[in-house]
């Protein structure tokens, strides 16, 4: 139990960061006297987790490292600070230079934020040359300059990656859900927050899907043609065989396979700009599989969409829609 503590604390501080008023909190405890063991197990597993060969940069970024330690409280804590680091530095040493790399190298480079609203795409290029198109109402933060040994990228939404390839720089795209491991391929990856599923399919290449979200924590590699499937509803990991669905929304298309009642609505939520109100209590746990390629009208989809679920009437004030089920039927046209 203290290991996993100690390890989630870490894990937090070298990949993840901190907010700025604890960073110098976490600092501390690390060279504080106690649990030395643990700490070292824990740094020990997140150094082998990363695959990171630190470069010219990161010994630099080490020095930064040890003076930042050296501030806090610098003549009071000298003597424990090195006794530390020396009966521990074949662990400790390369997660400070882990730290250093991607730490604090990266807080001097700027990072961007990429946007889309409603029924809006978006194509950025990557300072690396990583040509990303984003779908609608998608977020994505990058640096400004690739100057850690991994490019890492943050996704809310859903993008279309070509990722430029660097065997000595590994691509990563991390969501809320899971994250996603490249050296160069093609790939869609789909994760926004109000959907009931997060999933990547992979378009040509390889790569490495870590799923780590509630009771889930693994890791799945995808070949071509293949896509994971990750369902928050009961935290559920399927590996199917993908189609050319998945990315048929940067035509302008929205196809639903196997998708969840919600993820619809989220969906046509993004796509046209409205707010869509339904009790969920009466929410079909059923998945449904419906095509939109014509660049249908909204009021086309909603009567589509009534057609095939059925049990619902609908009523618009503006942007905002409500879902009214029908009286003695269920939103479910099945029955179920």
């Amino acid at each position: 139990m203290k290991d996993n503590y100690v390890y989630q604390i870490l894990k937090q501080f070298f990949i993840n960061s901190y907010p700025l008023e604890i960073e110098e909190k976490v600092q501390r405890w690390i060279i504080k006297d106690e649990w030395i063991d643990e700490k070292n197990r824990a740094m020990s597993a997140i150094w082998d987790d990363m695959e990171i060969t630190p470069d010219d940069n990161t010994y630099k970024a080490l020095e930064s490292v040890k003076n930042t330690i050296k501030l806090l409280e610098y003549k009071k804590r000298r003597l424990r600070t090195t006794r530390i680091l020396l009966s521990s530095a074949a662990v400790i040493i390369p997660v400070l230079l882990l730290l250093g790399s991607y730490f604090y190298i990266n807080r001097n480079v700027e990072q961007i934020e990429v946007a889309t609203s409603y029924n809006q795409q978006k194509q950025c290029t990557l300072p690396d040359g990583t040509v990303i198109l984003l779908n609608s109402c998608t977020k994505m933060t990058y640096p400004s300059q690739f100057k850690d040994t991994i490019r890492v990228v943050t996704l809310e939404g859903e993008a279309y990656f070509s990722v430029a390839r660097d065997t000595t720089k590994p691509f990563i795209v991390k969501t809320s859900d899971l994250s996603v491991r490249v050296l160069g391929t093609k790939f869609n990856l789909s994760a926004y927050p109000t959907n009931d599923r997060t999933i990547a399919t992979l378009n040509s290449g390889k790569i490495l899907v870590h799923v780590q979200s509630g009771k889930v924590d693994g890791r799945y590699i995808l070949k071509t043609n293949q896509e994971i499937v990750y369902n928050k509803i009961d935290e559920s990991v399927l590996i199917n065989t993908a189609t050319s669905k998945a990315t048929d929304w940067k035509d302008g298309a929205l196809i639903f396979q196997d998708a969840t009642f919600n993820d619809i609505v989220s969906a046509i939520e993004r796509r046209y700009g409205v707010t869509i109100d339904y009790n969920k209590q009466e929410l079909p746990n059923i998945p449904y599989t419906i095509k939109f390629i014509n660049n249908e009208s909204l009021e086309e989809v909603l009567n589509i969409l009534q057609d095939v679920v059925g049990g619902f009437e609908y009523k618009q004030e503006k942007s905002r829609i409500t879902f009214i089920k029908k009286e003695g039927e269920s939103m479910d046209k099945n029955g179920n």
